[in-house]
């Protein structure tokens, strides 16, 4: 069997990991600062830096299913309903005063009546297909541990 070309012992590990998410934090941090330079500042249309948005949006999701599952330290049938409602509630209520903030004070439009529960329908099935599938990512992943102990 062939020996790895790096060896690392636990310290040099928790150094590589502690390195790797500053630099992501960083470049996450920067893509956030171009989009937004780029939307309020130069008023560019939504074309020229929506893959921008997409990518920090997917990056985000993934990597947060990513720690639910690879830690498996989170296990939803554990938390009590109160709390899961309240987080999601909480949640949405977030979203949701962030695309009214977005639209009334960044963008200055007027947010008529219907357009109000338009945008809190999708921020309610957004939030609910997210916090759906960050559920079975913890679930799945707190399973995998449990197995890995027995």
């Amino acid at each position: 069997m062939r020996k790895a070309p790096f060896s690392f012992d636990e310290r040099e590990k928790n150094v590589f990991r502690d390195v790797c998410t500053v630099m992501y934090l960083i470049t996450l941090f920067a893509l956030m600062s171009f989009q937004l330079y780029r939307q309020f500042v130069l008023h560019q249309p939504h074309q020229e830096w929506d893959d921008i948005a997409m990518l920090m949006s997917v990056n985000v999701i993934v990597v947060l299913g990513a720690i639910l599952y690879l830690t498996g330290a989170v296990n939803p049938k554990r938390i009590k309903l109160g709390y899961l409602i309240a987080g999601y509630v909480g949640f949405v209520l977030l979203g949701f005063a962030f695309i009214v903030f977005k639209y009334t004070v960044l963008l200055g439009q007027q947010v008529g009546l219907a357009q109000f529960w338009d945008y809190l329908l999708t921020v309610i099935l957004i939030s609910g297909v997210l916090a759906f599938a960050m559920g079975v990512l913890a679930y799945l992943g707190s399973r995998r541990i449990d197995k890995q102990i027995e």
